[in-house]
């Protein structure tokens, strides 16, 4: 599952774009840091799993920010549904 994140075009990082995901069920799999703050930790956890999505935890926020090629830490991070055009 981590090289999907690597390799996905339609990615989102942080907590507001992965919240928003969530809210308007566009995600196929979150993954959160497990060095992220536990209140963040918390509302993603709940927010996935009562729409049932897969998550993935990663060990550290560097290495979910180097993962989706961000050049500082990231708590949050999701892959996108594929859209059909």
């Amino acid at each position: 599952m981590l090289v999907q994140l690597e390799k996905a075009k339609h990615r989102v990082a942080g907590f507001r774009q992965v919240m928003k995901g969530l809210g308007d069920d566009s995600l196929k799999v979150v993954y959160l840091a497990l060095d992220a703050s536990p209140m963040l930790q918390a509302q993603i956890r709940q927010a996935a799993n009562e729409r049932q999505l897969p998550l993935e935890t990663i060990s550290s926020m560097e290495e979910l920010g180097q993962m989706c090629r961000l050049d500082v830490p990231c708590a949050v991070a999701a892959i996108k549904k594929e859209e059909n055009t």
